[in-house]
């Protein structure tokens, strides 16, 4: 049975500053929490505090903490065969390929099994490159692929591009997501004719359609705010790699499996990728993996070729084992569907909020995958996060609104996606939240959004 105590919360804190490299930005006026237990949608720290997880921890535990049908597959998997060399296959690693292009859209049909989203992603892009035989990948600014050399170079987040020092390759190239809320044209759809979409065409151009492989997106661009692209946005992108001779690669890391209301995001506009990949919810977060598929063009051509790469624990057992589990009990309990249905509850619930919660500019989202983005002013949409501050200043809490927001949830015992440096909410709760648990949540944020306001007379 798990031991609470605030002195062994204390201890286990100190441990980590002492022995941990500090992922990201620290602060000194918000520690991380030191997690002991998970069950269902709520996670204890090691004081014996219950938090109730918006979050599904990094958008990946979409089944809940505690779901004994992924820990049984994986025990059962460890107890017949732990671990086999990428020399070899293993019967769960053939098996999840097969279901995979059983369950993806298309053509999509081999798969390359990595241990992450990261991996998943620059597998994608060596296979675009090799494929095309050229070097440049166009992606979105403000957008997140991973952490590696590679991810952040095609990942246009500035807070990850921007720290000295750091090498970015600059082969690869960006463009604007389609963020309507905030068009960097300056437009409003439909009467913009998706410019945005168009600028692709533009880009792909000027640097030459030879020399391009690939354009890398998420179909719903989460780092941007969960910006979800206008009506036939994906279909002219589509149309464009296609006249050009480009691949489309989907990263599907945070929006596949059952997350948006289908099983992968890129269904909801009827687009077929070339190239798509997969972690988080294939396994739920109980044991780490990530994949890469390829359409039958793709898969011909590697078939003759070879694929130069591999990883020591490339298509483990025990992860692929887990996977088929988590991807049957999807089907058996129907969570895309679950997943659409608690999401319009939720955002339904969100859009009354907006009503009695004055800084809340914009409430956007697909199933249980949704962003709110916070404002001082609806009409000029200013940012609840002040730019203006000194870098310093941006991390206090007296001083900056999202500061003190971020570690207020937390006091009041709601996990949500949040920081000091950005407006925007995320919000992607386990898909088997019921709507007791969007209620208990949603009262939580609209009573920590208002002590916001009066901290800082909003």
């Amino acid at each position: 049975m798990t031991q609470f105590s605030e002195s062994k919360d204390k201890q286990l804190k100190e441990d980590a500053s002492t022995y941990l490299v500090q992922r990201w930005e620290p602060s000194e006026r918000q520690k991380p929490l030191v997690m002991v237990k998970g069950e269902g949608l709520y996670m204890w720290d090691a004081a014996g505090h219950r938090y109730l997880d918006f979050m599904s921890q990094l958008y990946n535990v979409h089944i809940g903490m505690g779901n004994r049908v992924p820990i049984e597959a994986a025990k059962k998997q460890l107890d017949e065969l732990a671990y086999a060399s990428p020399s070899y296959f293993s019967e769960p690693q053939v098996r999840l390929a097969k279901k995979l292009a059983q369950i993806t859209p298309g053509d999509l049909c081999q798969t390359f099994f990595g241990n992450s989203g990261t991996e998943a992603n620059e597998v994608a892009i060596k296979l675009a490159q090799l494929y095309r035989e050229a070097s440049k990948i166009i992606g979105f600014w403000d957008a997140y692929h991973g952490s590696t050399y590679a991810m952040v170079s095609v990942g246009g987040s500035a807070r990850n591009r921007q720290f000295r020092g750091l090498s970015i390759f600059e082969e690869f190239k960006h463009i604007p997501s389609p963020y309507c809320y905030r068009c960097p044209y300056k437009k409003t759809y439909p009467e913009c004719e998706l410019i945005c979409a168009d600028f692709l065409r533009y880009t792909i151009e000027k640097e030459g359609d030879n020399t391009v492989a690939a354009f890398m997106a998420e179909p719903i661009c989460s780092w941007a705010g969960q910006v979800v692209p206008p009506e036939g946005y994906w279909k002219r992108i589509r149309e464009i790699c296609d006249e050009k001779g480009v691949l489309l690669i989907f990263d599907e890391v945070m929006t596949g499996f059952a997350r948006t209301g289908k099983m992968f995001a890129c269904e909801h506009w009827g687009v077929v990728p070339d190239v798509e990949t997969y972690a988080k919810g294939i396994t739920c977060g109980y044991v780490p993996l990530g994949a890469c598929i390829i359409n039958k063009k793709m898969a011909d051509h590697f078939d003759q070729k070879g694929f130069p790469h591999s990883y020591t624990y490339s298509g483990h057992a025990v992860s692929c084992a887990t996977a088929l589990a988590v991807i049957d009990l999807y089907e058996k309990e129907k969570l895309a569907d679950r997943a659409a249905k608690m999401g319009a509850y939720m955002m339904d619930e969100l859009r009354g909020m907006m009503e009695r919660v004055p800084i809340i500019g914009d409430v956007r989202g697909l199933g249980l995958f949704m962003g709110v983005e916070l404002v001082k002013d609806r009409e000029t949409k200013e940012s609840l996060f002040p730019r203006e501050l000194s870098a310093e200043d941006k991390k206090d809490p007296d001083k900056n609104p999202m500061q003190y927001f971020t570690g207020k949830i937390k006091e009041n015992g709601l996990i949500v996606g949040s920081s000091w440096n950005t407006s925007i909410l995320r919000m992607m709760p386990a898909l088997v939240i019921s709507k007791e648990q969007i209620d208990e949540g949603l009262q939580v944020l609209e009573q920590t959004l208002t002590e916001t306001m009066i901290k800082f007379s909003l």
